[in-house]
């Protein structure tokens, strides 16, 4: 079992959050889904420092919780950032049930219930 797995489960019902630990963005997601299927988990690829390489880079670096969302597995996706990176690649059936989950899971941020605040780095 590779590292990866032992930290996090794929596929159906479950997505991983970039930078988890250093905002309350996660925990609010998650507990917005008590009930359901669907499991959010923190970054199994921490060594790649995936949280600041992706588009929410600059938020994150003056204290925004900004995060990316993510169900590949990209240790071994062969086709992850490459020119064969397609649509016929991609499990839409996955991305839909997250893109539903997420949608379920900020309505408290949206309402304003809410805010999400970064964790004080430890």
């Amino acid at each position: 079992m590779s590292r990866v797995m032992q930290i996090t489960s794929f596929g159906q019902n479950s997505a991983f959050i970039t930078g988890f630990e250093r905002s309350d963005f996660g925990t609010i997601l998650q507990k917005n889904l008590n009930g359901t299927a669907f499991k959010f988990y923190p970054d199994p690829y921490p060594d790649q420092n995936l949280f600041y390489r992706s588009d929410n880079a600059s938020l994150a670096a003056v204290g925004v919780p900004a995060h990316t969302i993510s169900t590949d597995q990209i240790d071994i996706d062969k086709y992850y950032h490459t020119v064969k990176d397609e649509l016929s690649t991609l499990d839409v059936g996955n991305i839909t049930s997250t893109i539903r989950a997420i949608a379920l899971s900020s309505r408290s941020i949206v309402s304003g219930l809410d805010t999400p605040t970064r964790v004080a780095k430890r």
